[in-house]
């Protein structure tokens, strides 16, 4: 059973601060950026369409099932550092003040 050290009760406040400021639009403009930059956009863009056209009936959810790992596992380093750079010194504004 996974132990509850106090930082699964402060995710959803996390996410409501930011979603109210506007700080997690901000940093998923940023991430698209950086994906659309980076080609993985496209990249994964085109095997949705490749694997829907060889499927003879497949529903978006177990589309999203099959390829979000592979998705999440060709995400660039550079954008994972990047994006958990700011990830961190958000949280460390919010821990400050």
């Amino acid at each position: 059973m996974p132990r509850n050290d106090g930082r699964n009760d402060l995710y959803p406040q996390l996410l409501r601060r930011m979603t109210g400021h506007g700080d997690y639009d901000r940093l998923l403009w940023v991430l698209t950026q950086k994906l659309n930059e980076s080609g993985w956009l496209d990249d994964f863009r085109d095997k949705s369409k490749e694997m829907a056209r060889n499927a003879d009936s497949i529903s978006a959810e177990t589309m999203m099932t099959e390829l979000r790992p592979q998705a999440e596992a060709t995400i660039p380093p550079k954008v994972q550092q990047e994006i958990m750079t700011m990830i961190r010194q958000y949280l460390e504004k919010q821990v400050e003040g």
